[in-house]
């Protein structure tokens, strides 16, 4: 689970831990405060671990960029999809074949708009691809190659 993610867990035990205090303390307060504490220790084993996985789906590619294996592949098609990441960076599905296999692939990532201007069908990207399943596949940015055929 990702550091937020323990955080949030963490402070909802202590909140938890808090609750069962009171409630042990003050008996008239019981029946709510161990309910309460037993909301907060659900939320934080079962809710937040579920939260973090399901945010994962959407935004698992720091995962791939740390652990994928490094590839790269060649840009076949650019299509924007009329979303943005943060108000700021297109969301644009990206065709690309695999060099090593040949393997053709389609994933959508954001992109900083000054790259996506100078980025054209036939370029070579650095990618990160992920171990468990080849299909996963990240641009990775931060790599630039030599040989693409991205304007600088």
């Amino acid at each position: 689970m990702r550091l937020w993610g323990k955080v949030v867990s963490g402070s909802l035990l202590v909140f938890g831990a808090v609750f069962a205090g009171v409630g042990l303390f003050v008996p008239e307060a019981r029946a709510a405060c161990f309910g309460a504490a037993a909301i907060c220790a659900a939320v934080a084993l079962v809710g937040v671990p579920l939260i973090v996985r399901a945010f994962m789906l959407f935004t698992g590619d720091e995962e791939v960029l740390e652990h994928g294996l490094k590839e790269t592949a060649t840009v076949t098609t650019i299509e924007p999809t009329g979303w943005r990441y943060n108000r700021q960076y297109p969301i644009v599905r990206f065709g690309l074949r695999m060099q090593t296999d040949g393997v053709a692939v389609t994933i959508k990532q954001a992109v900083r708009p000054d790259v996506l201007l100078r980025l054209a069908p036939g370029a070579i990207v650095n990618v990160r691809v992920a171990s468990s399943d080849r299909r996963r596949v990240v641009i990775d940015w931060r790599e630039p190659t030599r040989d693409s055929a991205v304007v600088r």
